[in-house]
């Protein structure tokens, strides 16, 4: 239900994004209106368990602190260090922060998820938008909003990673082999062998 709502708000404001007109006295702000309310709607878009992974190492780490379930957390959602034992030390990052905090954890702890895990789009959500304007039909139809959105993949990587990989505007395709050998690969980030639907 959530992404039928979900396509039907993206195929109206990519039928507006279309419709506008470089005469008008207001194109560039409205460009940039619509851009940026498109990019929150298709990040709003729930990727599937299937198209969810996670890196070797951040599975890893995540079963040494946590007997939690790692598909059911995200971003602010609290862990629990309930498999830690004695004291260990561990980065913690704040915000968009480059580096992180050498924190001591112990059985008691608890942490914010994305202090330490990072939930990355492997095909950026402006290379989807890309993709969406580029459909030439007059009539911008759901199923081809949907077999777009269903390009999507996200993985959860430890912030160390993820700050190693860059940001994604080297990324320009929906090609997701590609982006796992090119960029998470070729930084030495491998995936668990199972999707999340699996663990």
């Amino acid at each position: 239900m959530k992404n039928d709502a979900i396509v039907k708000s993206i195929q109206s404001l990519l039928t507006e994004y279309k419709q506008l007109s470089p005469l008008s006295p207001s194109y560039k702000e409205d460009v940039e209106s619509l851009r940026y309310l498109l990019l929150q709607s298709i990040r709003q878009y729930d990727i599937p368990l299937s198209k969810r992974h996670v890196s070797e190492r951040a599975f890893n780490r995540w079963n040494d602190l946590t007997s939690q379930c790692i598909k059911d957390c995200h971003y602010r959602d609290k862990v629990i260090c309930d498999r830690l034992t004695g004291s260990k030390k561990y980065d913690l990052f704040k915000g968009a922060s480059g580096t992180g905090c050498p924190t001591t954890l112990t059985t008691k702890s608890t942490f914010l998820f994305r202090e330490m895990f990072h939930e990355d789009h492997v095909i950026p959500v402006s290379v989807i938008l890309e993709e969406l304007k580029k459909i030439k039909n007059t009539t911008i139809g759901e199923n081809d909003i949907k077999a777009l959105l269903n390009e999507m993949h996200l993985c959860v990587l430890l912030k160390e990673e993820d700050r190693n990989i860059g940001r994604t505007c080297g990324r320009k395709t929906i090609d997701f082999p590609l982006i796992i050998s090119s960029v998470y690969n070729d930084k030495g980030i491998n995936l668990y062998p199972k999707p999340l639907s699996l663990i």
